[in-house]
Formats: C-alpha cells, structure tokens, sequence
C-alpha cells in the first residue's frame, strides 16, 4: 500500500510562496473529486494518495501563479515609493554636478581643494552616466583621466566575477568591450541553458526508465505502471480531441478558440501533464464501477506520474524565485518572497531618502565659501 502523509500538502510550509505565512483554506479540486464505490481501506489508501498529490500539484501551481503576481505588485510599489525619489536624487545630483564644475575656476580655492572637487564631479558623473545620462558620460570623460567606458569595463568584470562564483562555472562572452549589461545577460541565458538541460536529463531519465519497465513486464500479465498511466492519459487527450478539434467547428470564433485549447491539449499529452488534461476537461480521473486490483494498479500508476510533475514543479518554483531575486538585486542568498522583497524596497527607499538628504546638504555648501571649503578639505566626506 502506498504511504501517505499524515500532514495535509497544504499545511506544509515547504510548499507555500511564503513559508512564514499561516497555512490557507484547502483549495476546491479541479473537477469531481475520486471516488471509490466498493473498495476497502487498501483502495482507499491509494485514493488519499492519489488526491494528496493532486493537492499538492495544484497548490505548487498557485504558488508558480502568486510568484508573478507578486513580483508584479513589487514592481508596482518601485514605481510608486522608490521611482519618485530616484528621480529626485538624480535631478539634485545633476545640479550639484554643475554647481561643482562652476567651482573648478574658482580662484579663492586651493589646488588641493579644487582637485577634490574634480573627484566629486567624477563620482557624481559616472553614476549618473551609469543610470543613462549621456550628458554626464561626456562630463565624466572630460575630467576623468580614464573614460566612462573603461570605468564600465572594470565594473563588467567585477560583475563576471560575482556571477560567476554564484553559477560555479565561466561565462563564455563574445568578442568585444565589456558591459554590465552583456554580462548579465550572458549570466541569465547561461542559467536558462542549465534549466533546460536539467529539464532534458530528468525527461531522458525518466524515457529511459519507463523503456525498462516496459521491457521487464513484456511478459508478465499485468501491465506496468507506466503503461496505465499512457492509457489513462491517451484516453483523456482522445476524448479532448474529439471534443475540441477545430476542423469540425464551422463557426470562426469557435473554430480560433478550439485551435487554440487544441494547441494545449497536444502540448500536455506530449509532456504527459496529467493535470493540465483533467483542467482542459473540466473532470478528474474516477474509479470507475467496482474499485478492483486494476483500479488500484491504475490509480497507483497515476499517483506516481503526478509525483513526477510534483517535483517538476518544485524545481520551477525554486529557480522562478532565484531568478526574481537577481531581477530585483537582492542580497546573496536573498529569495523572492513577498517579506524579502518588502524589507529591500524599504532598505532602497531608505538609502534614497539619505542621498537626497546628504545631496541637499552639498548643495547648501556651494553658496557658502566657508563651508564649502571644509567640506572639500575632507575627501571622504
């Protein structure tokens, strides 16, 4: 008899988007729920088998879903509390910039003093020049005696460097200057291969398993398991087919709509995603007449496939909220959930708000020689 978990799916924190957060009410089943009409406890064991799975399927799903619609909200909340204050920063950056350069001939500085301020033009440049000010990239190049370019050549590799002690491997780059950008990319494209190929290992694994299962019970009576789950499966997608295939549709709109459900249809079989044929049908799997020993063997065969796309989906998740946590530059180690992506966008907000605070302060100094002297007599102020 198989196990099963004396802890619902949905209690279990390893499967929330948030593990912190109090486990919600059980979702509704996709369809009419498995029945069993004469079976004993064994059968029945096997069907709270069978639902538990399904549970924890459709639960990973939701989670997959909440994944993108919380990085939405996030981006949301950026534009709303962090965008305003950036610009901000960036308006009084520029106009500090200027007021600096104004300073660069100013004859009641010292050379000392008048070197400093050519350093915070720079700084003050570059970042803005890093943000996508054209302007400043000229300034920057002007007073600096290495370009911006350059500048971003350094940062590149900086940047190679971090990814790819975080990918365990190096990124293979084409000719050419360097640039964060074409880094990152290279660092994203570089972690969709090895999902891919992941994904192709797990599938040829699982190809390779299901051909040996076949060879063993060749002979034996029974069917195996992987043969029950192919039964049920192209008996769930024929009766797709013979419902939804577009050529039998006179109606146009009709005609588009079921070319499209069509379309998923042949994409779910081919991946034997059992779950997404069942929502394409509106109904689960039922045993059917008197629960026997083939009934079990059925759904035992079924249970086991949706264990197989359990922990595909495990796997997606976890690499959705890894790429999240690039996406929004969270610390390392960081994970895309709902409270670490709220304590950054304060910690950012926070950081925007002191840089406007400490921009305004120097700008205060350029109408004032005294303080403006001090404040250049100190470098790392």
């Amino acid at each position: 008899m198989p196990r099963t978990s004396a802890r619902p799916a949905a209690d279990d924190p390893r499967f929330r988007v948030d593990p912190d957060a109090p486990a919600p009410a059980a979702a509704a089943p996709a369809g009419r729920q498995l029945r069993s009409t004469s079976a004993g406890d064994s059968v029945s064991g096997v069907v709270r088998d069978w639902q538990q799975q399904l549970a924890r399927l459709e639960r990973l799903q939701q989670q997959l879903a909440g994944l993108e619609t919380m990085a939405a909200e996030h981006r949301e909340a950026c534009a709303r509390e962090l965008q305003p204050l950036q610009q901000r920063r960036r308006e009084m950056a520029v106009k500090l910039v200027h007021g600096l350069v104004r300073q660069l001939d100013n004859k009641a500085l010292s050379e000392r003093q008048r070197a400093v301020a050519r350093e915070r033009v720079c700084d003050l440049a570059a970042q803005l020049a890093d943000e996508g000010d054209a302007g400043m990239r000229t300034l920057y190049d002007r007073f600096s005696p290495r370009s911006w370019q350059d500048r971003r050549e350094d940062a590149a590799q900086a940047l190679r460097l971090r990814l790819e002690a975080q990918l365990g491997e190096v990124l293979m780059l084409d000719e050419g200057r360097l640039s964060p950008e074409r880094v990152w990319r290279a660092a994203q494209e570089r972690l969709q291969q090895a999902r891919q190929a992941r994904r192709e290992q797990r599938q040829a694994r699982g190809k390779a398993k299901a051909s040996r299962r076949l060879q063993k019970d060749a002979s034996a009576e029974e069917p195996s398991p992987d043969a029950l789950a192919g039964v049920v499966l192209r008996r769930l997608y024929r009766q797709l087919a013979s419902a939804l295939h577009p050529d039998r549709e006179t109606d146009p709109v009709q005609h588009q709509r079921k070319t499209a459900l069509m379309g998923q249809a042949n994409a779910a079989y081919e991946r034997r995603d059992l779950l997404a044929l069942m929502q394409l049908q509106g109904q689960q799997v039922t045993l059917a007449g008197d629960a026997g020993p083939e009934a079990e063997r059925r759904l035992q065969a079924m249970t086991a496939l949706l264990r197989q796309q359990v922990a595909d989906r495990e796997r997606e998740r976890a690499a959705r909220q890894t790429e999240l946590a690039w996406a929004f530059d969270l610390p390392p180690g960081g994970v895309a959930r709902q409270p670490d992506l709220q304590i950054h966008l304060r910690a950012q907000v926070a950081l925007a708000q002191a840089a406007i605070v400490a921009l305004q302060r120097d700008l205060d100094r350029l109408d004032d020689l005294a303080a403006l002297r001090r404040w250049l007599n100190t470098p790392g102020d």
